[in-house]
């Protein structure tokens, strides 16, 4: 039998154990046994040992610092597994730093593993959390290929109950073997019972609350999460970053450095958590990280990521960042021309714009609509070259989704359209978004149509009748929208107003019932009147307020619109039907070459028009009366 080292050392601990030179015989002869090929003189040593109890634990150190020191296949048999087991039944916590060795060495059976992960996760507990050697061990069994050694070392990660050894259980939990899924989850339950009971102990928070500010006064407290975000499982790294982010300012710093390493994995990590921060020092070392990512894979996943934060973390008034960045938004990859375009629409410089533009036509939808998102957030009023392109994406086909077609309406209300003919365009391209598939779109259609009008070029009735359909919208927000649009734009003596402003009125909805009363006010008619007068009486003391501030020297001066037969005058300089006092209709012109719409153009000083009367055939029993094309009229200057 080969003679054991001096490693009475190893065993240092609460409890003072004998050296190898004053270890018994049987001891030493019983550990060594563990080792031996027949299963008779196993069962014997092992015997002895337990009968020894604490006093043989020097022996069992001793013989697996031996058995690991050993080439492989040099040991008739490894007695680490049999050795470990008895050191955790044990309870020998002074056995942690040897079975450390023993995980880390890489020279211990692949069936050994679980046992030696076994007597970790009984020995260990939250002392050892900070201990870099136990953390290492566990690293090194967690990732072993025997699924018990898995499973036992999410038992040791949740023995030490930390935030970070609970991520590493997290990672265990979304194992490809079933039994190390379930053996992971029963951990995570545990600790959530343990956290909960630790929240009810105030004097254990308090404690820990303490420890914690000591940590953070001393620095160096985010070191172990920084050190995670290079760790090759995905929720380890997502652990990390939430918890950096939980640290706020104090990691930008870390970050940053971070930043600036080799390792791409740890760089990604960084640039995800510095776009959750959205510090503004760091878009010049994002922007570096993103124009210089390598051809890797992780690289190719730096770029749009470094990207996507350096748009969080621009506020506009950075200069000379879009040189660097157009060469991106013409990248190959999809996620980098979409991060890129979300940083062009952030600048103030204009460069970016027309990278935007184009991108809003093309095929791929994720693009389109980070190009979109570009456009609302980065367009400005003078910005009038971008209205035709804009157009031609919300009139594109397939339809565009509904966010792209707000974030296009967004842009448009954002830009001040004067040239006539443009104007007309936009309003015929974004009428019908009037009654979008979204109350997102419904309502910025809304909004932007009523920007589109005034009392000098007011809006065609069949617009103004769209628009008060939305009073009875699903979404209160649009009701709100088409409220204000009907208060500011309704044509006194439109036909059927007010009974349908009086079901807005019967929403009890106080917005769209104040408005609602302007525009009654509006509309000028004793029908308009009468509703007015009804919303004296009701239940919103301001809303029945306003109706009697609006009734104060209210006279009608409009008849409500009805249809009047044609005569054959051939000067209609009165409107038949009308009370003395009473505004007559609009009447419509003749086009003198501008640009127009189909509507209403504004009067013209006393046109002579004359009838002329087109006989038409009816069957018989036809009622007596006008048809339709009955009467072609001319206009001629007078």
């Amino acid at each position: 039998m080969p003679d054991l080292p001096v490693l009475v050392r190893l065993a240092a601990g609460p409890r003072r154990h004998k050296t190898v030179e004053d270890m018994s015989n049987a001891l030493r002869d019983a550990a060594m046994k563990l080792s031996s090929p027949v299963r008779t003189e196993r069962e014997a040593g092992e015997a002895i040992l337990i009968a020894a109890r604490n006093d043989a634990v020097p022996a069992l150190l001793a013989v697996l610092d031996f058995a690991v020191r050993q080439p492989p296949g040099t040991l008739p048999f490894s007695p680490v597994a049999r050795a470990a087991l008895l050191i955790g039944a044990m309870g020998a916590r002074e056995a942690v730093p040897t079975l450390c060795r023993v995980a880390r060495s890489g020279r211990i059976a692949k069936d050994d593993g679980a046992f030696v992960a076994r007597a970790l996760a009984e020995l260990l507990d939250g002392r050892d959390a900070f201990d870099d050697d136990v953390r290492n061990a566990l690293e090194a069994l967690s990732t072993s290929t025997d699924i018990y050694t898995r499973a036992f070392a999410a038992e040791a990660f949740g023995a030490l109950g930390d935030q970070r050894s609970r991520s590493r259980v997290q990672a265990l939990a979304e194992d490809k073997e079933p039994w190390v899924k379930d053996k992971a989850h029963a951990v995570l339950r545990k600790l959530v019972d343990a956290s909960a009971a630790a929240a009810a102990d105030s004097f254990s928070f308090a404690d820990f609350a303490a420890l914690a500010q000591a940590a953070n006064d001393e620095g160096g407290a985010l070191k172990p999460w920084l050190d995670d975000l290079d760790d090759s499982r995905r929720p380890v790294r997502d652990n990390a970053i939430n918890e950096l982010v939980k640290a706020g300012r104090p990691a930008v710093p870390w970050l940053l450095k971070k930043l600036n390493q080799p390792s791409p994995r740890a760089r990604i990590g960084a640039a995800t958590a510095l776009g959750r921060l959205q510090p503004p020092e760091a878009a010049a070392a994002l922007l570096i990280a993103a124009s210089s990512a390598g051809s890797s894979n992780d690289d190719r996943e730096l770029r749009p990521v470094a990207l996507r934060a350096l748009a969080n973390c621009l506020t506009g008034a950075e200069e000379g960042l879009a040189g660097s960045i157009l060469p991106l938004a013409r990248d190959q990859d999809r996620f980098t021309r979409a991060a890129a375009l979300l940083c062009l629409g952030r600048l103030s410089d204009r460069r970016g714009m027309k990278a935007v533009v184009a991108a809003i036509l093309e095929d791929d939808p994720f693009v389109v609509e980070s190009a979109a998102v570009a456009l609302s957030e980065g367009v400005r009023e003078e910005d009038t070259e971008l209205v035709r392109p804009l157009l031609v994406a919300l009139a594109k086909r397939p339809t565009p989704k509904p966010a792209v077609k707000e974030a296009i309406l967004i842009a448009l209300s954002r830009i001040a359209i004067d040239a006539p003919a443009l104007r007309v365009r936009a309003r015929h391209r974004v009428r019908r978004e009037v009654f979008g598939p979204t109350s997102s779109t419904r309502k910025a259609a809304v909004v932007l149509l009523e920007r589109m009008y005034d009392d000098v070029d007011p809006p065609p009735l069949s617009v103004v009748d769209d628009v008060m359909s939305r009073l009875q919208d699903d979404h209160p927000e649009v009701r709100v929208c088409a409220a204000s649009f009907i208060a500011r734009h309704l044509e006194p003596g439109f036909s059927g107003a007010p009974r349908r402003l009086q079901q807005a009125l019967n929403r009890g909805e106080r917005t769209v019932s104040l408005l609602a009363l302007e525009a009654l006010r509006r509309h000028d008619t004793e029908a308009s009147k009468d509703v007015l007068e009804g919303a004296t009486k009701n239940a919103d003391d301001v809303v029945a307020g306003r109706a009697r501030e609006l009734l104060e020297n209210f006279v009608p001066s409009t008849a409500a619109w009805a249809f009047v037969p044609r005569t054959l005058t051939t000067t209609p300089t009165t409107q038949p039907g009308l009370a003395e006092g009473q505004r007559p209709r609009r009447v419509r012109v003749a086009s003198d070459g501008d640009v127009v719409e189909a509507k209403d153009g504004p009067v013209a000083p006393t046109p002579i028009v004359t009838t002329t009367v087109v006989p038409t055939r009816r069957s018989e029993g036809d009622d007596e009366g006008p048809a339709i094309g009955d009467v072609v009229g001319a206009a001629r200057d007078g």
